[in-house]
């Protein structure tokens, strides 16, 4: 298992913050993987969304599926599928799970940002533990100075 954290004091109040990362339209605004996220189906735990961005120079696409919501606390989802420029993207990860935790701190926010990724093999594994685990690390900073810069 790969796992990747991050996080960061935000000078908002948690239901503020809650308002801005629940939401799937306000994911460009601050989450730095996303150019857009499109609800595909349902709503709360078991909604369908695909996430369209960038990975390097091709564009990316993520569908991705809820899998746990604790408002004012906790979204996560899992990965179904992953696209580069339209295709198949190379399959480094059996699994992939994004968590955003929530920890109210006063009268700011404690923001958690969690990966957690199962290598599809040896191989793979020390292949994302060589290159990817930095681009994500380094996205999920960026996702959680642009949401500061949001609530500020």
């Amino acid at each position: 298992m790969i796992e990747i954290l991050r996080e960061a004091r935000v000078d908002a109040p948690v239901d503020q913050v809650w308002a801005v990362v629940s939401d799937a339209a306000r994911a460009p605004e601050w989450f730095a993987f996303a150019e857009r996220v499109e609800v595909r189906a349902g709503e709360g735990v078991g909604q369908l969304r695909t996430q369209h961005g960038r990975w390097g120079r091709k564009r990316s696409e993520v569908d991705q599926e809820i899998t746990a919501l604790e408002p004012n606390r906790l979204l996560a989802w899992r990965h179904l599928a992953e696209r580069l420029d339209g295709k198949p993207a190379p399959k480094f990860a059996a699994s992939t799970e994004f968590r955003i935790e929530l920890e109210p701190d006063g009268a700011a926010t404690t923001v958690r940002l969690r990966s957690r990724q199962e290598p599809a093999g040896p191989v793979r594994g020390a292949v994302m533990r060589l290159f990817g685990t930095k681009d994500v690390a380094r996205d999920m900073d960026r996702s959680l100075v642009r949401l500061a810069g949001v609530l500020n």
